[in-house]
């Protein structure tokens, strides 16, 4: 294997400093709480550069493994492999260092912490919380009671105006110099951009036309597009598109290969279509497993690799690949390429395609029990929602490429899995973590129903209902949407996955 590249068991294994890290589970909630002590949590990434520094700078000073080791229960989490626990926890970024009761409420923490603050915080928590535990504790538990009394009631219809009100949020927030939206730092956006492609080729509207214009040829050809080794970085710091978080996620591939496809064709740009193909070209040589099939979740940052010409990077080691196989992300990657294949005429990426998701899908599947997170050496996470709407839409997508059934009968069941242990009784929609789990603790015993999930949800139920007939699957697909009708609203831009399922949906009955 090459250095490049790091599989589960090295990403885990990385930090050697000496913290004695567990992973989240039973185990060590009953210790901190036995102990009367505090939980560190640590959650980090595979392609966060500055997690790898905190590891070798904060968590590599022999005081403070000490104290960690001695005062704390200790626990690290990838977010990419509990992105329920990162959902829950996370504040505002990566490295997220959080203190938490034994009961897994939220004492104190932050992002990232240099040495001399990560000690004084480790003194101020534990100190505070030996001072005055008891108190603590049941000031903790009567938090978590109050935010989880049950919500309102209140029943909603789908909102079919959503499309126009989200095009009007999306117009307004444009960037009309430099493209995408806001007047500081650029992430690639690709839901607002999406539904805004979806209305411009309906209306062809021309403020559409000249937002979409804009904005892809800024990305593709701005400092987010990586010319050198190809593909999209994760984040521009500038307003112009310059200074990117140089990490590269398979997610944002996917995405941008998709619009730039779809784009091409309603625009008649020939160069947003090659601009995809590089894209292509970058995941199939860095993010593939080429010939086992499956696509690789993320590329590591690292700015000094990136800062140099392309003559000095042909000298040095790329950054390191993390080389696991995600369900949820391996289906997006698998719908984008299918759609390639069919609109560059590329049979070999409908063939990779197929051939990806059918491994993913073989590692993870159980029947009755849906699909897995990811499966391999180091174990397996199930009962996500993401896993089971991502794989269903993308066998959906095969089943259009292929007039197998059998991909359409497998789509059906993982709908019907997620309906039967996903399903919101009280308000409709779902949740996006299986509960009643072993390692339900603390937040993760809060209900929470995602915006894009659930619309993903919807768009596979209506779809999937009118492939066989099941009105009742049709049904459900509106009160999945009628769920996040009082939602979308609130958060601007980012509700525009409600505005793309109620053009689906809709349409669909």
């Amino acid at each position: 294997m090459s250095d490049s590249f790091v599989d589960l068991g090295t990403l885990r294994s990385r930090p050697s400093s000496g913290v004695a890290w567990s992973h989240w589970g039973a185990a060590p909630f009953e210790r901190a709480a036995r102990e009367r002590k505090p939980v560190l949590l640590a959650i980090g990434a595979s392609w966060c550069h500055g997690c790898e520094v905190m590891d070798r700078t904060t968590y590599s000073v022999p005081e403070i493994v000490r104290a960690i080791n001695d005062r704390c229960v200790p626990v690290r989490v990838d977010a990419d492999r509990r992105p329920d626990i990162n959902d829950r926890y996370n504040l505002d970024g990566w490295p997220t260092t959080a203190f938490l009761t034994a009961s897994g409420e939220l004492l104190s923490g932050s992002t990232y912490v240099v040495p001399d603050q990560m000690l004084r915080m480790l003194t101020e928590v534990c100190d505070g919380l030996a001072a005055g535990y008891d108190e603590l504790m049941v000031r903790a538990e009567a938090a978590a009671l109050a935010r989880r009394k049950a919500p309102s009631s209140a029943r909603y219809e789908p909102d079919v105006s959503a499309p126009e009100w989200l095009v009007e949020q999306i117009l307004a927030q444009e960037d009309h110099e430099f493209g995408g939206f806001g007047a500081n730092g650029k992430f690639l956006n690709a839901s607002p951009l999406r539904l805004a492609l979806a209305r411009a080729e309906i209306t062809r509207d021309e403020r559409l036309e000249a937002l979409l214009t804009r904005t892809f040829d800024a990305m593709a050809w701005g400092g987010v597009f990586d010319e050198v080794d190809g593909g999209f970085f994760r984040y521009a710091a500038a307003r112009e598109w310059s200074r990117p978080h140089t990490e590269k996620m398979l997610e944002d591939q996917a995405a941008m290969v998709g619009l730039l496809i779809d784009a091409s064709i309603v625009f008649e740009r020939a160069s947003w279509r090659e601009r995809a193909r590089d894209v292509m070209r970058y995941v199939q040589r860095t993010l593939a497993d080429t010939s086992r099939g499956g696509f690789y979740a993320s590329q590591r940052a690292d700015e000094d690799y990136y800062a140099v010409n392309a003559s000095i990077r042909e000298t040095l080691d790329p950054p390191v690949v993390d080389r696991t196989l995600f369900t949820d992300l391996n289906a997006q990657a698998a719908v984008t390429w299918l759609r390639a294949g069919e609109v560059l005429e590329d049979v070999e990426a409908g063939r990779f395609a197929v051939q990806s998701l059918e491994r993913v899908l073989l590692a993870t599947y159980r029947p009755g029990e849906g699909v897995a997170h990811h499966h391999d050496a180091s174990g397996e996470v199930r009962g996500l929602l993401s896993d089971q709407v991502h794989a269903a839409w993308a066998l959906l997508h095969v089943h259009d490429a292929t007039g197998n059934e059998t991909y359409l009968m497998l789509a059906e069941e993982l709908a019907r899995t997620a309906l039967r242990t996903h399903w919101d009784a009280r308000g409709g929609g779902f949740l996006d973590h299986a509960p009643g789990g072993p390692d339900d603790i603390g937040l993760l015993r809060d209900p929470v129903k995602p915006l894009t999930l659930n619309c993903l949800a919807a768009r596979v139920l209506a779809r999937v209902a009118t492939l066989t007939g099941r009105e009742e699957l049709q049904a459900r697909a509106l009160e999945t949407l009628a769920s996040q009708t009082a939602v979308y609203r609130s958060l601007g831009i980012a509700g525009a996955p409600y505005g793309i399922a109620i053009m689906d949906v809709v349409a669909e009955g």
